[in-house]
């Protein structure tokens, strides 16, 4: 299903785990670009 999110950026907040996590990548692999914060930056680095 093609949502139209390609080339947008959204910010995803809490991206190092859980729910925020799992919206970043799903939005990433949507072809959408993600701007991710958290409080594990290594995880975040990944």
């Amino acid at each position: 299903m093609d949502l139209g999110l390609k080339d947008r950026v959204y910010i995803v907040t809490g991206a190092t785990r859980g729910l925020g996590l799992a919206t970043a990548r799903e939005l990433i692999a949507d072809g959408a670009k993600a701007v991710i914060t958290g409080r594990d930056a290594d995880t975040a680095a990944a």
